[in-house]
């Protein structure tokens, strides 16, 4: 058997449930369910990706008083490509982002893409032993690359910002 704390929302509804006969029972039972549906969904992370700022559904403690909690926000940012670190390091990108004295970012992760279908996570670690790595930043302006090869054949490249208010 497992045990969660007390205050958690259940993941999922039960499939079944009595609806009783009596109207006044019947209200309550209803309210009850909607209210558990409610609490349900509105826990649940969005999936959007988007170029501009949304909440996301996740909430986060709040140092001090988790019984506040604080939403998420999620930005992606459209890199263009990566560029030739060995003639231009580092490569930043404006993320357009209001930083604040109580932003906290939570997470950054990204992807590029070369058209030879070649795929890479970003922050990247070459373990082929040569040191090719991608190093991944953020400052209040710009999401910052540095690495010391030509990753100029990635054409595509996104990074997602989750941050907190």
């Amino acid at each position: 058997m497992t045990y969660a704390p007390v205050n958690a929302i259940p993941e999922g509804l039960p499939v079944d449930f009595q609806i009783p006969k009596e109207i006044e029972l019947f209200k309550s039972v209803v309210a009850e369910r909607e209210r558990r549906t409610a609490d349900v969904l509105n826990q649940k992370e969005s999936g959007n990706y988007e170029d501009i700022e949304i909440a996301i559904s996740q909430k986060w403690f709040t140092a001090g008083n988790n019984q506040v909690k604080r939403d998420v926000y999620r930005k992606v940012i459209d890199l263009g490509g990566l560029n030739d670190f060995t003639a231009v390091n580092p490569q930043n990108v404006a993320h357009g982002i209001t930083i604040a004295a109580s932003t906290i970012v939570t997470k950054i992760y990204g992807a590029a893409t070369d058209p030879s279908t070649l795929y890479i996570p970003l922050p990247y670690i070459d373990m082929t032993g040569g040191g090719n790595h991608i190093q991944l930043s953020m400052d209040n302006t710009n999401v910052i690359l540095r690495s010391n090869f030509n990753y100029s054949g990635f054409t595509t490249a996104y990074v997602v910002i989750e941050y907190i208010k």
